[in-house]
């Protein structure tokens, strides 16, 4: 009886730390638009076709389709452009440049004459990040922002083939997630308003930074359906459950050197992020030999996931008046429907040729839009190639986000205290890398 190979069980730790490394700016809110390389070619399309054994993280049910064994990894390394400006404090910046990078490691084995497959991996499912520096604050000071969110799962996979055309399958995806910011940290304002004896009136504002990140472990379920309707036709269907979790054990630095404290930190938890429930369905039609069509549609429901998330400081480390700290961080994004096409043809029995779109709406509103979080980009194009030798194949693919733009023009500084008229500008491209190999049943 086959077994995993023992490199794959070595190597499987490095990766979940590789994965981690950094956040990403993921494309369709705060995951991509497709999961390895041959997906992203396609525009992210991978609800009704099997792409191998990263194919488990779309729709579970597309492993059933495999027989023997198949090793997947992949990388993808986002280059995101940001830019900022517009608000009445005259900024205007370009956001850090940096690429990140989203590996994942994925097995699958199919019993020869059994309807059972089996399959799993490690993921690096999405998050997001930005950071600007050189941003003049309403108090007097430069400093600057920052965001990280990163999410990676373990997802073991079970699909079970009815019979040669109906499979069903489900995944269960144990995460780790964790998030980190800094707001203005070098800055600390207090004003007693002339009245020391009465605190009514005092205005303040104390830099944050969450200095140890906050960190979650969560949990989700995955299934999927996939139906040859026709020898031509594939319909792939998949619903996902909510993913959430409990922030906590991070540390919050706030700057309290206006009232002679300096540093003071707290204990911090994040409370409101959650990871949204999704479904869809997509098609896989093949009008010839050499060309296949695919159709994914795909719904987020980022309205329950993402409304308000506060952070929490207690337990200072110093006698602090502030004994306990709460920073409401108000989001209200909206549901996402996002629609996708690909292509796929084949020019030699070697070369295989992809490309697609993929549309997504903004899940976030212009009037809690924010410079910590700018997932606003909806227009994505891709092209990508395959090239096959032997058991072994080797696919790329090139994703470009068209630049998207939005402006917060809400004068409610409890909701945006960057002040009116601020926009964001994102644009993003994004390399996809992949190696697949097939072993023997």
């Amino acid at each position: 009886m086959s077994r995993t190979p023992g490199w794959l069980r070595a190597f499987a730790p490095a990766l979940l730390a590789l994965s981690l490394a950094g956040p990403a700016q993921a494309t369709n809110g705060m995951y991509l638009t497709g999961y390895g390389s041959e997906a992203a070619g396609r525009g992210g399309t991978n609800l009704a076709i099997a792409d191998r054994a990263l194919g488990l993280q779309a729709n579970p049910a597309g492993i059933a389709q495999l027989q023997g064994q198949h090793l997947s990894l992949d990388a993808q390394f986002l280059a995101p452009s940001l830019h900022y400006g517009g608000d009445p404090f005259g900024n205007d910046m370009d956001g850090e440049s940096n690429v990140f990078t989203m590996p994942s490691i994925s097995y699958v084995r199919g019993a020869h004459g059994s309807p059972w497959t089996w399959g799993v991996a490690l993921i690096s499912q999405g998050g997001m990040g930005a950071t600007f520096e050189g941003y003049r604050t309403p108090f007097g000071s430069t400093d600057g922002t920052s965001s990280e969110v990163r999410f990676a799962t373990l997802t073991p996979t079970l699909a079970y083939a009815v019979n040669e055309d109906f499979a069903l399958g489900v995944s269960v995806n144990a995460g780790y997630s964790d998030v980190t910011f800094s707001f203005w940290p070098r800055t600390s304002f207090y004003n007693d308003n002339g009245t020391p004896l009465d605190p009514s009136d005092d205005m303040g504002f104390f830099g944050a930074d969450l200095t140890q990140r906050a960190r979650a472990f969560n949990s989700s379920a995955r299934a999927g359906a996939m139906w040859r309707a026709l020898p031509q036709l594939t319909l792939g269907a998949m619903y996902q459950t909510e993913t959430s979790g409990n922030y906590e054990e991070g540390t919050l630095t706030l700057n309290q050197s206006a009232i002679g404290l300096g540093a003071v930190h707290y204990d911090a938890q994040v409370d409101g992020f959650t990871w949204p429930a999704q479904f869809g369905a997509g098609l896989l039609y093949k009008p010839a030999d050499k060309l296949v069509l695919t159709a994914d549609v795909r719904r987020y429901l980022w309205k329950d996931a993402m409304a308000k998330i506060t952070v929490k400081g207690s337990n200072p480390d110093a006698a602090s008046p502030m004994s306990t700290v709460e920073m409401p961080f108000t989001f209200t994004w909206a549901d996402e429907w996002v629609t996708a096409i690909g292509a796929e043809y084949r020019a030699t029995p070697a070369l295989t040729l992809r490309g697609g779109w993929n549309h997504g709406e903004s899940p976030v509103p212009d009037q809690t839009l924010n410079p910590l979080f700018p997932a606003i980009t909806t227009q994505h194009v891709s092209a990508g190639l395959g090239w096959t030798f032997g058991a072994n194949t080797l696919n790329v693919a090139v994703e470009r986000a068209l630049e998207a733009t939005q402006t917060n023009s809400n004068t409610d500084p409890n909701v945006n205290p960057f002040g009116p008229g601020a926009f964001v500008d994102h644009s993003q491209w994004t390399l996809s890398l992949g190696f697949s190999k097939a072993f023997s049943r």
